[in-house]
């Protein structure tokens, strides 16, 4: 019909401009084909970006956005407010396209003029997937805005507290801040026994509460991502190493498993100890094993034990009660088979009658 690639339409758009704004890549293909500009834009918004907020599916986006890539659209071009297509995607809550987006040299921390990174919009706008999809690349957890905010601070102020648990379990644990969180929220509602290793309450049980709905990101590498380890990801679960495994081992065990390098070892030993909360074992308790000891010793062990089996029925309590209000509402995906239920709770009563019959002997020995 003789109409130029490049005319204006209204706010200037051309016809690839409102092709990508729809996410249309046949008619994208065809204008790019006719020698229509890849990195067009006006008023400093390209066609990438407007393909990144298309309004479509994500598959579309992603095979447009795929194209545009392809015929050299510069994946780091700022708007006016130095948004670039990677800040505009994870704004929008595309994981797909925002890991395209990086795979083809979008720079991942880039910030735009209030500081806010493409972690920071997926936050603030509460985009779990792209979040850890993000954190799965390298993102910086610890960027702060110019109004000195976190991701992980603008998911509380904005009530995404799921996102913000796990940015804040994610984050270099020099913040410091998870420490009391986990303490709070996971001592009562998410403390388990480790028949194995003794009694404790750790991290990885609120890591899984906290995203048991996205198993396509495990525990294992949120961990370690932010603990800045994702090298030893790979050997980790080469070993299948779990991170319960791994929050309980020792110098000497991490070099057994092939950690060898110190550095990496205190990393994980630093954090690994931060991680743990209220941890007992009986190792820690007072020693009752000695030949001479007082009365005050073994009532101190005693009521230390008390107060850990105090923990574990309150756990216990809370999660009944949860099932049992909920049972319309909770929604958990993967579920093992039930016939492991079961074996894992005989097993638990067992544990229990055990401790009962000790601490009877105990009792009598007194």
């Amino acid at each position: 019909a003789g109409v130029s690639l490049e005319c204006g339409f209204q706010f200037g758009w051309t016809p690839l401009m409102y092709a990508a704004s729809i996410a249309d890549c046949a008619v994208v293909r065809l204008l790019l084909d006719r020698g229509a500009n890849a990195n067009f834009e006006i008023g400093n918004y390209t066609v990438l970006m407007a393909a990144c907020t298309a309004i479509s599916s994500e598959e579309n986006i992603l095979k447009t956005v795929e194209l545009l890539l392809s015929r050299n659209a510069d994946p780091n071009f700022a708007c006016r407010r130095q948004m670039t297509p990677l800040m505009y995607a994870a704004k929008k809550g595309y994981p797909k396209v925002v890991a395209l987006l990086v795979a083809n040299g979008s720079h991942i921390n880039a910030q735009d003029e209030n500081g806010y990174s493409a972690l920071v919009w997926a936050a603030q706008c509460g985009h779990k997937s792209v979040i850890f999809k993000l954190l799965e690349l390298g993102a910086d957890k610890n960027l702060q805005t110019k109004d000195e905010k976190t991701a992980a601070e603008l998911a509380k102020l904005n009530k995404h507290s799921e996102i913000y648990s796990l940015l804040s379990l994610a984050a270099n644990h020099l913040q410091g801040r998870y420490h009391e969180l986990i303490k709070q929220e996971a001592i009562y509602s998410l403390a388990t026994a480790c028949p194995d290793q003794g009694v404790g309450v750790f991290v990885s049980d609120l890591i899984n509460y906290v995203y048991s709905s996205y198993s396509a990101f495990d525990d294992m590498e949120v961990f370690l991502h932010g603990v800045g380890l994702e090298h030893i990801i790979g050997l980790l679960k080469d070993k299948d190493i779990t991170l319960r495994q791994l929050l309980f081992m020792k110098k000497d065990e991490l070099t057994e498993i092939g950690i060898t390098s110190s550095r990496d070892q205190q990393k994980l030993l630093d954090a690994t100890n931060e991680l743990q909360v209220d941890e007992r074992r009986i190792g820690d308790l007072p020693k009752v094993t000695k030949l001479e000891l007082s009365r005050d010793e073994v009532l101190t062990f005693l009521q230390e034990v008390n107060k850990e089996c105090s923990k574990l029925t309150v756990a216990v309590q809370t999660t009944n009660k949860h099932f049992l209000e909920n049972s319309h509402k909770v929604v958990m995906l993967q579920w093992a088979p039930t016939e492991t239920f079961i074996k894992v709770c005989k097993d638990l009563v067992c544990g229990v009658e055990k401790l009962g019959e000790e601490v009877g002997k105990l009792k009598d020995l007194v």
